[in-house]
């Protein structure tokens, strides 16, 4: 099981700010998960929330907003909002060489070719699965990159796991610990699907998910959760 780190080291940063990604690097977590919108002018950027009402000084929706424009947004504690191929290159010029994996959910529609591209160009495709509650947006990714790995996010524990990932041409499930079971997860890597559970802040949470058998366990609290047993 591996840990992954919730919009990088939310203990430690600001959700999804280059600090947060800095620190969860620091922390030796196997795996992070992060936010994209696309820009009214097709840049991809990092933020989780459809608005920057909740985390930022400025107000209104990310994909009414230029680059230019966003690129002045602060957080309420001072950082900029990254660009996805700036935190795709810090990933890839600290870790090129290590089994560090990223997991990056698409928040809004947009260019999913140009999208694969991006993640070609700036990161390593052997570690980034592209993830998504939206499974239409999921399929119409994989249609454009086959060659990349996505997963299905859910809301609630399905009756067909698996007819559900795989009519999204999907990799993988992704469900909250609050609903995840023993069943679920048997079915899925009997059908060659990996598992991730969301997210464990306890040891008990912790040991129940290490039990069950996922394959990805995301944390707010990266730092201490490596030392769980």
């Amino acid at each position: 099981m591996k840990m992954m780190g919730h919009r990088g080291a939310r203990d430690r940063a600001p959700e999804n700010t280059m600090r947060s990604f800095e620190f969860a690097l620091q922390s030796g977590v196997p795996a992070v998960e992060f936010d994209i919108h696309e820009t009214r002018d097709g840049i991809w950027v990092v933020h989780h929330d459809d608005t920057l009402n909740r985390t930022t000084t400025s107000e209104g929706k990310v994909s009414s907003r230029t680059w230019a424009e966003l690129s002045e947004v602060r957080t309420k504690e001072g950082d900029p909002l990254p660009r996805l191929e700036q935190v795709l290159q810090l990933f890839l010029q600290r870790l090129s060489s290590s089994t560090v994996e990223l997991q990056i959910e698409l928040k809004s529609q947009g260019d999913y070719g140009r999208l694969g591209e991006l993640l070609c160009l700036h990161g390593n495709i052997e570690k980034i699965t592209v993830i998504s509650f939206n499974h239409r947006w999921l399929l119409d990714f994989k249609t454009h990159n086959p060659q990349i790995r996505t997963t299905c996010l859910l809301f609630g524990l399905p009756n067909n796991p698996v007819e559900i990932a795989k009519a999204a041409k999907a990799d993988g499930l992704s469900l909250s610990v609050n609903w995840i079971d023993s069943q679920l997860v048997k079915e899925c890597h009997a059908a060659g699907l990996t598992v991730t559970a969301w997210n464990a802040n306890d040891t008990e949470v912790f040991g129940k998910m290490k039990e069950i058998g996922v394959d990805y366990l995301g944390t707010d609290v990266p730092f201490t959760a490596l030392h769980w047993n």
